[in-house]
């Protein structure tokens, strides 16, 4: 039975396939019927674990591989990422000054628009969307903010089905996260009419250059 096991193995064999001829081999030495059939079933067991660490080693080696070949990758997207910033960068820098110079120089339009020609190309700007600055989330008042809870789903059932005054309490203990996020839009709406929120400013779309 040992000799048929050991001709059954080779060399393509998976990890699994030769940990499960040794185990069959540890299984075999109880039924050897005699020393000498014990002894060549103990050295189909060496020849075996032989083949087991060259197996075992071949896999950490290309787990080892597979670690650095994702080290590589993050080196370089980290790399990529980083000359991306420094194009972007450039780019920016650049539209800022056209921006400029076409503030200064592209006479406005029938429709109120300044734009540089080329001969296949435009340059012109437009308006960016006002926006809202927030200085300090605590001063905002609640009618302009909103919450986000996380609590454990059974909570917020028995939080639908029993909130009174008396559970307050209760919920509030078992909340894991409280977060309170502006919303902006509806502080746009009223910084817009002129109506003063604490914590808050309005500040106006600036100009950014539009390639045609």
């Amino acid at each position: 039975m040992a000799t048929e096991l050991a001709r059954a193995q080779s060399s393509q064999c998976t990890l699994y396939e030769i940990e499960d001829s040794l185990a069959a081999f540890a299984n075999t030495i109880d039924l050897a019927p005699d020393e000498p059939t014990r002894q060549l079933v103990l050295q189909e067991i060496g020849q075996a674990l032989r083949r087991a660490k060259d197996k075992r080693d071949a896999v950490v080696a290309f787990l080892r591989h597979c670690e650095q070949q994702q080290e590589f990758a993050d080196a370089e997207i980290e790399r990529i990422e980083r000359r991306k910033e420094l194009i972007a960068g450039i780019q920016k820098e650049l539209e800022q000054y056209v921006v400029k110079v076409i503030e200064q120089f592209a006479a406005p339009d029938r429709r109120g628009i300044q734009r540089l020609e080329g001969n296949f190309s435009s340059l012109r700007i437009q308006k960016n969307p006002d926006s809202v600055i927030i200085s300090d989330v605590t001063a905002i008042p609640l009618a302009n903010k909103d919450v986000t809870l996380t609590m454990p789903a059974y909570v917020w059932e028995a939080l639908l089905q029993m909130i009174g005054p008396k559970d307050r309490k209760e919920f509030e203990s078992r909340v894991e996260r409280l977060e309170y996020k502006p919303d902006k839009k509806a502080i746009a709406a009223d910084l817009k009419k002129g109506i003063t929120v604490p914590g808050a400013d309005l500040k106006f779309g600036d100009w950014r250059l539009v390639i045609g």
